[in-house]
């Protein structure tokens, strides 16, 4: 055998390039999805400064809080409503504030200290709301991003608005800094337990195509009731808690975290029974959602 010179594998190692890194992305909504980060370099902006960080260095990245001047703007003019002698205004000003969830809790806290006025109870019974609806840590956000690196971290604000990456679904894709909460190369299970979003029912209020290919990770507790379509991939409206049963993932009666990708429509839905639930079949319906089997089971 014939060794090839030290320096020439030390070059070798040099000039081979990183293979981009894969990272899962949580969404503002709660979702996952796993891209691969085609940029090579981020920007963040200091303290002390600009400093270029490798993308193949990261390993994770804690988003903070980013509202632009036109969404600021549209906050403060619903809190103005919230005060309207008008029923009909202030329940806009509230549907109009909720949409805007994480994003309008600081001047939604603010007003709701500013004194005793019916506006000021008005918008503390939206904090109590907001924090209903969203997932446990999704309020208190900072205004700074937090990025961990593999024996440091550096506080600071991603410069670049937009990043490129790659979908395994889409191609080529624009990731949007302000749409997302955090980017790690691998998800801790504790981590996607904080990010659990409460048991919706079925997953019908997700069938919009904006939603396909989204990750999604709910708290459910099995359950033998509801209507499933499928098997493997359920119809949008199926049952989530019964469907989780069906395909294993949980005991009727058991409480734990389920993942789902949310999908397009199939041609056709085949029904089966399996550990105790009975799914139909069913023709084409206008989303999916595939249910992603335990850890343990992979």
């Amino acid at each position: 055998m014939v060794l090839a010179p030290a320096w020439v594998c030390a070059e070798d190692k040099a000039t081979k390039p990183a293979a981009p890194p894969e990272v899962a992305v949580r969404y503002i909504d709660g979702s996952f999805v796993k891209l691969t980060l085609l940029d090579d370099r981020l920007e963040i902006v200091t303290s002390e400064g600009t400093r270029s960080i490798p993308v193949s260095e990261m390993r994770k990245v804690d988003l903070g809080l980013r509202i632009s001047d036109e969404q600021s703007k549209r906050i403060d003019a619903a809190i103005k409503d919230l005060g309207s002698a008008q029923a009909k205004t202030r329940d806009e000003a509230a549907k109009r504030l909720l949409g805007f969830r994480e994003l309008a809790y600081p001047a939604l806290k603010r007003a709701a200290q500013s004194g005793d006025s019916d506006a000021a109870r008005r918008a503390e019974s939206l904090v109590e709301k907001l924090k209903d609806i969203l997932p446990e840590g999704g309020l208190e956000i900072p205004d700074h991003d937090v990025i961990h690196l593999e024996k440091s971290k550096l506080t600071g604000k991603i410069a670049n608005p937009v990043l490129k990456a790659k979908s395994f679904a889409f191609g080529e894709v624009p990731l949007k800094i302000a749409d997302a909460r955090s980017l790690s190369t691998k998800m801790p299970e504790t981590e996607l337990a904080k990010a659990a979003l409460p048991d919706p029912g079925s997953l019908a209020h997700y069938r919009q195509p904006v939603h396909f290919g989204k990750e999604y990770t709910f708290k459910v507790t099995g359950a033998i009731r509801g209507s499933v379509w499928g098997t493997e991939i359920y119809t949008a409206d199926s049952t989530l808690a019964a469907a989780a049963v069906h395909m294993g993932v949980l005991k009727v009666g058991e409480t734990g975290l389920v993942k789902v990708t949310i999908m397009g429509p199939l041609p056709k839905y085949v029904g089966s029974t399996q550990n105790g639930v009975t799914s139909a079949n069913y023709d084409r319906y206008p989303a999916s959602y595939r249910i992603h089997p335990k850890e343990t089971d992979r």
